[in-house]
C-alpha cells in the first residue's frame, strides 16, 4: 500500500538503513572509549556502534541520523566512508553533514568536504541517488562521528522504518518519531482517506515503543549485530526493525479483504477468457485431450512467448512506435511477449478459455522476504503464480518463470505467504512446499585409469527441477559459453586433485520438459602412488569438497532453499596389472525426517565403483537446530573423504 509517502520507499526504505537525526552538538568521548582497542561485547568486531540515533518528524518534513563508531580493526576503516541513500535528488535534500575523526589520544580532525553524488540504479526515466562522503584520517583506534539531516517536501509524509539491527554491534540507540497531525490521503489508485498511524515491531523480550503525546520514542541498549551468514532466511523480514505507516484501514484483516478484492478484479479484468483466446485455446487442442493434456498445450505456448523479464522490458515509447498496448491477456497473445506476471495471467486466461477454473495467487519472493501480515503493505507481495483445478484438484504453476517445469514452482514461491482468489474473493493462503524428488541431480561418470595413472572420461550430469532452472536461466541471463565456464568452475572446486574438468555441451537447455544434461570430459591424474600402492579418493565428485557448515555456533535461522536428491555412480576401469585391494565401508548417515545419505563401494578385479545418494527433504531450521544439521553434513564430507587402494603388480610397479 502506497500512501502520501510520495512513491519514497519503492527503493527509499530499502536503502536507508536508518534516517536522520538533529543532534545540535558531538558528544565529548570518555576515556574508556579512546583507549579501547577490542570491545568483550563484540569479539572479532571490526568495529562497534557506540551510540546511534534517528529522529523523524513528518510536522517539520526531515529525518535526521547521528552515528558515533568505534574503529577497531583495518576493516573497519571502511566504515569511515559513508553513503547518504536518496530517492531521486528532487525528492529529498541532504542539509548539515557534519563529521569529525577522533584519533585515540584525542586529537580532533573535523570533516571539511561537501558530499559528492553518486547513481545507486537507473530504471527506465528514473535515477536513484547516493551522497557520499569520506570521514578524514581513519586509523584503528578511531571514534568516527557524524550527522546529517534529511528534509522532503512540505506536501509528504514519510513514516520511518527503525532498522534496530544493523551490521555491527550497538551499545546504545534511541529512536524518536513525531507522526503529521495533518488530513492525508493515499496516493494509491484507491484513494483511501488515512484514519490512523500503524506500525509493526519486531523488537527483542521486554523491549517496546513508548507512545505518548511527543511522538513515538524507543531506547535500546546490547543489540546484537545482524549477521552475515550462509543461508540465511531473508533478514529483512526477521531482524529487529519498527515499521510505521499511514493507513486507510482499521485492521489487518479489513486491509487483507479489501486490497485482494481490488488486486482479484484487476486480475479478472486482465486474465478475461475472451473469444479471441477461446480461439487460440481451441487451435492448440486435439479432439479427447484431457483437462491435463489441454493446460500442457497452454503452458507449451505460454512458454514459447518472449519473457521480457528475462531479456529487457520494452518502454512505453516503443510499444507505442510498434502500436503495441498492454491492457489484457489479449494484448499479451497478440504481440507474442510480456513480463513474468503477464505471462502468469495469461496462462489463467487461456486455461480459463478451455473451461477450467483457474485463480491468480499473489506471493512474496522467498529469497527476498516473507509475508507479514500485521504489515499493511500490498508490496510485500513481488510475484503472481497460477492455480488450476484438475479433475477437481488444484495445481500450482509458475508459467512467468522462464523454462520451469510444467506442475512446479520456482523455489523462491514455494512456502510463500500471499493472497490467492477463491470462488466468491480472496483468502490469505501459503504456496505449497516441493519435495526431494522434485530435484534430482544424477552424476554418472565413467573413467579409465592408465598404467602411468592418468585418468580420461567423461561425466554425465542430468538436472531437474531447481537445478534445472538455475542453469537453463543463466544461460538466457549470459550465454552459453559463459555458462559452460561457470559450470565447470562449479564441478572443478570438488574435484580430486590433479582431476581437470571441461564442460562439453548442454542438452535439452531450452526443453523444460525433460532434464536437462551436461556432457563434461575428465582428464589429469587421479590418486598418489606408494610404493606398490596408488590411494584414490573413495568418491570422485566430492573428493575435494569442504563441509557446508563450520561454525560451531550459528544466530540466524536455516534455510536451505530447496530439498534435493543428488545420486552419483562412479566407474573407474583399471590397467592390466592394477587390482583393488581395500575400499571404504558401505555407510548410511541418517538424519530422521529430514536427511539421508548412502554410499556403496565395490572392487572387482577389473573395476572400482562407488554409489552414492544424498537426500535432503527437511529445509528450513531454527538455530537451536543447527547443530544436529551440522552434524549430519559434517559426517557426510568425513565419509566423501575415505580412500580406496589399488594394488600395483610388481611388474607393473617395476615398470613404473
Amino acid at each position: 500500500m502506497k500512501v502520501l509517502r510520495s512513491c519514497i520507499f519503492l527503493l527509499w526504505s530499502s536503502l536507508l538503513c536508518s534516517f536522520p537525526a538533529i543532534a545540535s552538538d558531538f558528544q565529548q568521548p570518555t576515556p574508556e572509549e579512546l583507549k579501547m582497542t577490542s570491545d568483550p561485547a563484540a569479539p572479532d568486531a571490526a568495529a562497534v556502534y557506540l551510540f546511534r540515533q534517528e529522529i523523524s518528524d513528518d510536522k517539520l518534513h526531515m529525518h535526521s541520523l547521528y552515528v558515533r563508531i568505534k574503529i577497531l580493526t583495518e576493516k573497519g576503516k571502511e566504515y569511515g566512508n559513508v553513503e547518504i541513500p536518496a530517492y531521486e535528488g528532487r525528492t529529498f535534500s541532504i542539509r548539515d553533514v557534519k563529521g569529525r575523526t577522533i584519533h585515540s589520544d584525542g586529537t580532533v580532525i573535523p570533516f571539511t568536504g561537501k558530499p559528492i553524488e553518486k547513481l545507486l540504479l537507473k530504471q527506465n526515466d528514473q535515477k536513484f541517488m547516493a551522497k557520499v562522503f569520506s570521514l578524514p584520517d581513519v586509523q584503528v583506534g578511531s571514534i568516527i562521528e557524524y550527522e546529517y539531516i534529511l528534509a522532503y517536501d512540505d506536501h509528504t509524509a514519510s513514516s520511518p522504518r527503525w532498522l534496530i539491527q544493523q551490521p555491527l554491534y550497538v551499545h546504545k540507540a534511541h529512536y524518536h518519531f513525531v507522526p503529521t497531525q495533518r488530513e492525508l490521503t493515499s496516493n494509491s489508485e484507491h484513494g483511501h482517506v488515512v484514519i490512523g498511524l500503524m506500525y509493526t515491531p519486531v523488537l527483542p523480550p521486554g523491549v517496546q515503543v513508548r507512545s505518548g503525546m511527543d511522538g513515538y520514542d524507543l531506547t535500546i541498549e546490547n543489540v546484537p549485530p545482524m549477521i552475515d551468514e550462509e543461508y540465511m532466511p531473508p533478514m529483512e523480514s526477521i531482524s529487529y526493525r519498527v515499521i510505521f505507516y499511514y493507513s486507510g484501514y482499521h485492521s489487518e484483516d479489513d486491509f487483507w479483504k479489501q486490497e485482494g478484492k481490488y488486486w482479484s478484479k484487476n486480475v479478472d479484468r486482465f486474465a478475461q477468457a475472451s473469444p479471441k483466446l477461446k480461439a487460440a485455446v481451441q487451435q492448440l487442442m486435439a479432439p479427447g485431450d484431457t483437462d491435463e493434456q489441454k493446460l500442457q498445450k497452454i503452458y507449451a505456448a505460454v512458454m514459447q512467448l518472449e519473457n521480457t523479464s528475462f531479456t529487457r522490458q520494452h518502454s512505453a515509447e516503443e510499444n507505442k512506435a510498434e502500436g503495441l498496448k498492454v491492457k489484457t491477456a489479449d494484448d499479451i497473445w497478440e504481440q507474442k511477449r510480456g513480463n513474468d506476471d503477464e505471462l502468469t495471467l495469461l496462462f489463467i486466461a487461456m486455461a480459463r478459455a478451455s473451461g477450467m477454473k483457474a485463480y491468480a495467487m499473489a506471493v512474496t519472493n522467498r529469497n527476498r522476504s516473507l509475508l507479514i501480515k500485521s504489515y499493511l503493505d500490498w508490496d510485500q507481495l513481488d510475484d503472481e503464480i497460477a492455480i488450476v483445478s484438475v479433475n477437481g484438484k488444484e495445481h500450482f504453476f509458475d508459467p512467468g518463470e522462464r523454462y520451469c517445469e510444467f506442475g512446479k514452482l520456482h523455489w523462491k514461491h514455494t512456502f510463500a505467504g500471499g493472497v490467492r482468489q477463491v470462488d466468491g474473493g480472496t483468502d490469505m493462503a501459503y504456496s505449497p512446499g516441493s519435495a526431494y524428488k522434485d530435484t534430482l541431480v544424477g552424476r554418472i561418470a565413467e573413467l579409465k585409469m592408465d598404467s602411468d595413472g592418468k585418468l580420461q572420461g567423461v561425466i554425465r550430469m542430468t538436472y531437474t527441477g531447481d537445478e534445472a532452472l538455475r542453469w537453463r536461466q543463466d544461460m538466457l541471463r549470459s550465454d552459453e559459453e559463459q555458462t559452460k565456464k561457470d559450470f565447470e568452475d562449479e564441478l572443478q572446486k570438488d574435484m580430486p586433485a590433479g582431476v581437470v574438468v571441461k564442460t562439453n555441451h548442454f542438452i535439452g537447455a531450452s526443453d523444460y520438459n525433460h532434464a536437462l544434461m551436461a556432457m563434461v570430459d575428465v582428464s589429469g591424474n587421479l590418486g598418489t602412488a606408494t610404493g606398490k600402492r596408488i590411494f584414490l579418493p573413495g568418491t570422485f565428485f566430492e573428493a575435494n569438497a569442504k563441509p557446508l557448515f563450520v561454525h560451531d555456533k550459528r544466530e540466524n535461522p536455516l534455510d536451505l532453499r530447496f530439498p534435493f536428491m543428488v545420486r552419483d555412480t562412479v566407474t573407474l576401469a583399471l590397467p592390466a596389472g592394477f587390482t583393488v585391494e581395500s575400499v571404504p565401508k558401505d555407510a548410511e548417515i541418517p538424519l530422521p525426517s529430514f536427511a539421508d545419505y548412502v554410499a556403496k563401494y565395490k572392487g572387482t578385479e577389473t573395476t572400482y565403483v562407488y554409489s552414492r545418494v544424498v537426500a535432503v527433504a527437511g529445509i528450513l531450521y531454527q538455530k537451536n537446530e543447527y547443530p544436529q544439521i551440522k552434524d549430519f553434513f559434517a559426517k557426510a564430507n568425513a565419509q566423501d573423504q575415505q580412500q580406496a587402494v589399488l594394488h600395483v603388480a610388481a611388474a607393473t610397479a617395476k615398470g613404473q
